[in-house]
């Protein structure tokens, strides 16, 4: 029986591998990545070739049978194309089959861009929200970071360079122009860390591009908690456009606008308005 070791690697510069990472990934016969070209340029240069089992967030079942059939044979290390895996990367999943099967898992804690961020920031404090990539939907992406912002006192989020000034921008009118820093490139030879405004940063962005994944880290200690807006209230304004023949959708979105909540929350409100009691014949 074999152990799973789930080891950080490095997120730019290779000499932040450490002694103990080089030793475990040299030492086993398998290692799960998400990428096997970038495994192999890892593993080169640490003089190795093991066998490589390419694992991602979408990859099927018989995968993860492939993972612990090697397990039940000896060790197996886990890596990410950076950083370590688990932490916005791929992993939870086989880690919670590999757990379930009875097989040991041991870190190898390492490199993190979020660690890294955190690390080099001036105004970072504790509780800190670690949102990694926002949702899709923007609803979605709007409640997510106000909840946050509400309990913690910085947060950190990862963002794509596509989109990435429009998502700043957003972030902007959800928060106001607070502190927030800009870390791109984190240990490789172009690093950047900018420490100014959401809205310099955003406006910085969208002239020069983001050239590659941004980390961005925010201070929302001085964000005024919303308002809180009872049912009641809600209830009303929407009565106000439903009465006046405004389909539900439609009243949803101008009464989410006008008091500053969730539109899906306000139109669940607006259906069950529309709704006839139960028992109406």
């Amino acid at each position: 029986m074999g152990t799973l070791f789930v080891v950080a690697t490095p997120i730019g510069n290779l000499e932040d591998l450490t002694f103990r990472a080089a030793r475990v990934l040299r030492s086993v016969e398998v290692v799960v990545a998400e990428d096997a070209q970038r495994a192999r340029k890892l593993l080169g240069h640490l003089g190795c070739a093991p066998k490589i089992i390419t694992y991602r967030e979408d990859s099927p079942e018989s995968r993860e049978d492939a993972v612990i059939e090697r397990l039940r044979a000896g060790d197996a290390a886990l890596i990410v194309d950076a950083g370590t895996p688990g932490v916005s990367d791929p992993g939870p999943d086989l880690l919670a089959r590999v757990r379930a099967e009875g097989l040991p898992i041991v870190p190898i804690p390492g490199p993190s861009a979020l660690a890294a961020a955190l690390s080099v920031v001036s105004f970072a404090r504790q509780p800190v929200a670690f949102l990694a990539f926002l949702p899709e939907r923007r609803v979605r992406r709007q409640r997510l970071v106000r909840r946050a912002a509400d309990t913690a006192r910085t947060l950190v989020i990862y963002l794509p360079p596509h989109g990435a000034a429009a998502r700043l921008a957003e972030l902007e009118s959800w928060l106001g122009d607070v502190p927030a820093a800009l870390c791109r490139e984190l240990t490789k030879l172009h690093e950047e860390i900018l420490e100014s405004t959401l809205a310099h940063i955003a406006n910085r962005v969208a002239v020069v591009g983001a050239r590659g994944e941004l980390t961005v880290v925010i201070d929302v200690g001085g964000v005024a908690e919303a308002p809180q807006v009872d049912q009641a209230t809600v209830e009303e304004q929407l009565r106000i456009h439903l009465d006046a023949g405004t389909r539900p959708a439609k009243a949803a979105g101008a009464v989410a606008r006008a008091l500053n909540l969730p539109r899906e929350d306000v139109y669940r409100i607006a259906r069950e308005l529309r709704e006839p009691p139960r028992g109406s014949a």
